[in-house]
């Protein structure tokens, strides 16, 4: 098989420059790539090994909403906290400020406290009311998902038995 470029040159002669911008965007990624920013594929993502999503670790705090600790948007979607106490929270990104599909997996890594999740102020998360939190059980983990421009999609996984 012939190297990227001689099979562009060969493509752009064959078909009068027609496939020219194909050619130049073919993006091909070799071991120990870093993207930065927002990157977006219209395609399918295919991973012939493991897929690793960023971590970010959030301090719970607080008591309400306002006070709870915040996630940060990009800093990771997994977001992991072991300071739970049965009354402190964390808080989700604001909606305005997420995508739609945007996802955080909130894991509350504590064997016997659970933990309060928040919305950011005027959002919700189903299948609470706006600005109320959902009470996620100790050792297990909430799924997020922004659904729309008001409301997060959550899910709670079981606790896993030993």
């Amino acid at each position: 098989m012939g190297k990227r470029a001689d099979i562009g040159s060969d493509l752009i002669g064959k078909f009068g420059g027609e496939l020219q911008d194909l050619a130049e965007s073919v993006v091909t990624l070799t071991d120990n790539n870093t993207l930065s920013g927002i990157q977006t594929l219209s395609g399918n993502l295919v991973a012939n090994a493991g897929f690793v999503l960023g971590l970010q670790t959030v301090v719970a705090a607080g008591s309400d909403q306002a006070g709870a600790g915040a996630i940060v948007a990009q800093g990771g979607a997994v977001v992991l906290c072991s300071t739970a106490d049965n009354t402190k929270g964390i808080r989700l990104p604001l909606l305005s400020a997420s995508t739609v599909g945007e996802v955080y997996i909130i894991m509350n890594n504590l064997s016997n406290k659970t933990l309060e999740i928040y919305p950011g102020s005027g959002d919700a998360i189903n299948p609470v009311s706006d600005n109320g939190a959902v009470t996620i059980a100790a050792d297990t983990m909430l799924i997020c998902i922004a659904q729309d421009a008001v409301q997060w999609f959550s899910g709670e996984l079981p606790v896993t038995a030993a």
